[in-house]
């Protein structure tokens, strides 16, 4: 049985806003037994230690951008070492509700007392630029189906994976099913784990009884009608490159495997048409389909 008191969070950090920053620790101090901020080579990263050691957290510094996926297995990797019976993995722009990591420890234990195998619980999120409640995505066949999340659900929703921050993982799972795959770097990796965790028959569930605040890119777009979100060129290398990486991966199940191959497509003419920078977009979207179809992974130069 998972309890507050058993859970550690791991978050990380890569040049935080220092006050919004400030009132997520505060947030999140309380509702755990420790808070491990691993640092991906902040350019203030003195700054960003002193605030961290002054809300009674645990600062892990890697003194350069390692990348999202080998920072949080840092951080995950010391949390279990530490006896955690879960870890809550944390971003540095979301801000918990009270009581959200006692409500997610419930979820769990209810759900594991009926038998349900648990990979993973998390919270519905509302995405700060447009006001939204994210819906929840699962595969059913060749196809990836959309499902409506609603706030103050009393049944949590079944979902082929929960995004990271804010998702509580049990540790006997963590060991089970292995740390996030750091070659991949940054986008996707969740997604990833997910459905790692699902091909070795956990299932994962999202709770719409707390929903949180979450920022998901830069900013949002208008393009046919529908919110697409923005991040820096670099972002769009990444999701691009790792969407055909996660195509060709057997234990995906079919419908994601297509919705990847035909998105990283799509994502590459989206953004050809939207945002600043166009043409290095462009240029690094390029790259990332080189990359994915003959599997390059790893830390990419952003000028290359």
């Amino acid at each position: 049985m998972l309890t507050p008191q058993t859970i550690v969070s791991v978050l990380v950090t890569y040049n935080p806003e220092l006050e919004g920053f400030a009132r997520v620790l505060r947030a999140l101090v309380p509702q755990v037994s420790r808070v491990i901020v691993v640092d991906n080579g902040s350019s203030k990263s003195e700054v960003v230690a002193a605030l961290v050691e002054g809300i009674d957290a645990t600062w892990m510094p890697l003194g350069l951008n390692e990348g999202l996926a080998t920072a949080q297995n840092r951080g995950l990797q010391a949390a279990l070492d530490s006896g955690a019976a879960g870890v809550l993995l944390m971003d540095q722009d979301t801000v918990l509700h009270p009581d959200v990591v006692s409500s997610l420890t419930s979820l769990h234990n209810r759900l594991q007392a009926q038998g349900v195998p648990i990979g993973s619980v998390g919270n519905a999120f509302r995405d700060t630029h447009d006001g939204r409640i994210a819906a929840v995505w699962r595969a059913k066949g060749w196809r990836v189906v959309r499902t409506t999340v609603e706030a103050n659900d009393p049944d949590p929703v079944e979902a082929d994976f929960v995004i990271a921050s804010g998702s509580l993982l049990p540790g006997p799972v963590l060991r089970d099913v292995g740390l996030m795959d750091a070659p991949l770097f940054i986008d996707l990796v969740d997604l990833e784990w997910g459905f790692r965790a699902t091909a070795r028959g956990y299932r994962h569930f999202q709770s719409a009884q707390v929903v949180m605040d979450h920022t998901i890119g830069a900013g949002r777009v208008k393009l046919a009608g529908r919110n697409i979100s923005l991040h820096a060129p670099i972002r769009n290398y990444y999701w691009v490159r790792n969407a055909l990486l996660l195509a060709k991966r057997s234990y995906i199940k079919p419908g994601w495997r297509l919705f990847f191959a035909y998105r990283a497509f799509v994502y590459v003419a989206v953004y050809t048409l939207k945002g600043e920078a166009k043409s290095k977009r462009l240029r690094m979207m390029l790259t990332g389909l080189y990359d994915g179809l003959r599997g390059r992974a790893g830390a990419i130069d952003e000028v290359r």
